[in-house]
């Protein structure tokens, strides 16, 4: 009978070059099938490794780079190898996990900064096939799994991952560049199957979703525990650029004025409204009710309705009017109209809520400014 726990499993954590890594030694081989940068496929190995490189690595050949360091770190060739950009030093986590006699392993780094839903295209186009990993998951099973199990161990595992970004209200079934490793004993009878009804499957979904939910959580926490608005637009496609991008499009800066200065007082202001619990509030309900709408969930609109943003929907320019209102009264509501009506830049590709609520922000903002500096050179009086 196969049997591994965690405390017979070597985790060495280290840096080689510059980069962080976390080395992962098995007490003996099991079978692999991976989709990771280095020995992916079926394969058989007793180590994996988890590289960490900055979120701007641009080496010419990452493959062979990754080879060049296993025997600097004294591990074999067919070591399984992931790459992330995700602080390991925060982002692993592992879980054990029991279900009617069936046991599993994981081992986890999430960073979810590039979460999008499978299906959607991300903002900057498409993502090249092998960039760096943002959620990487490894999952040890103690049964053995013919290749077709092995492959519905993944289809198990992905789900798992999925769930645990929808236990913590993450918009997206995984990020740009997931990687996933499913480990089990080559002796014995093989299973047929690893769905997510049988034992084993349901203990890899299991710790696999608990060990995820961990490294989310100490994301979260390094990157401010409850995650503030601006986070959540950035993971959206929605960033300072864009924002500016907005704001220059609308032509209403004076040429006299310093446009470098008002652009960090502009991100300055967002950065202090990130702080203010009722903009959050604000922000997060219309980034719900973007999702839900998106998905048909909203009673009475379905999915291509919704996206029509028909006029009898009132609910986004409400919220867009609270948060103007809230901002700064008047002056920010008719500036938020004023985006809303033109949308410039980023806001001409955002949905019924998102446009509104984006421009309410943007439009918000800029007004306070407008006072300020008018006020300043004595041009309200």
């Amino acid at each position: 009978m196969f049997e591994m726990k965690l405390s017979e499993v070597r985790i060495e954590k280290g840096a080689v070059d510059g980069h962080k890594y976390v080395a992962i030694r098995l007490p003996r081989r099991l079978r692999t099938l991976a989709s990771t940068i280095l020995n992916g496929g079926l394969g058989e190995t007793d180590s994996v490794l988890m590289l960490q490189v900055s979120l701007h690595y641009d080496h010419a050949d990452p493959v062979e780079h990754m080879r060049s360091l296993l025997p600097r770190l004294g591990l074999p060739s067919d070591t399984v190898c992931f790459m992330t950009a995700a602080e390991l030093d925060k982002a692993f986590c592992s879980k054990g996990l029991q279900q009617n006699g069936s046991e599993a392993l994981a081992f986890v780094s999430a960073g979810i900064s590039n979460a999008i839903r499978a299906g959607e295209s991300s903002r900057e186009g498409s993502v090249p096939h092998r960039q760096v990993g943002t959620i990487n998951v490894m999952v040890i099973t103690d049964e053995p799994l013919d290749d077709c199990a092995l492959a519905n161990a993944v289809m198990t595992v992905t789900e798992a991952k999925a769930a645990a970004l929808q236990d913590h209200h993450i918009p997206g079934t995984g990020t740009t560049s997931d990687a996933v490793l499913v480990m089990c004993p080559s002796e014995g009878k093989k299973c047929l199957w690893s769905g997510s009804s049988s034992d084993h499957g349901i203990a890899m979904a299991v710790a696999v979703r608990s060990a995820l939910g961990d490294s989310i959580t100490r994301w979260k926490g390094a990157n401010g525990d409850s995650v503030h608005f601006l986070r959540h637009l950035a993971i959206r496609g929605i960033t300072y650029d864009d924002m500016w991008g907005a704001v220059k499009e609308m032509n209403a800066l004076d040429p006299a004025w310093d446009e470098n200065a008002i652009r960090k007082r502009f991100e300055k202001k967002l950065e202090t409204l990130a702080k203010d619990v009722n903009v959050n509030a604000l922000l997060t309900a219309a980034m719900l009710l973007e999702e839900k709408g998106r998905y048909g969930q909203l009673y009475g609109l379905n999915e291509e309705k919704f996206q029509e943003d028909p006029v009898h929907l009132l609910a986004d320019e409400l919220l867009g009017i609270a948060l103007a209102e809230y901002i700064g009264g008047s002056k920010c509501v008719f500036e938020y109209i004023r985006y809303d009506k033109k949308k410039p830049g980023i806001l001409s590709k955002l949905g019924p809520f998102m446009d509104d609520i984006v421009a309410s922000l943007i439009g918000a903002t800029m007004s306070t400014i407008y006072s300020e500096i008018l006020e300043g050179e004595g041009r309200l009086s």
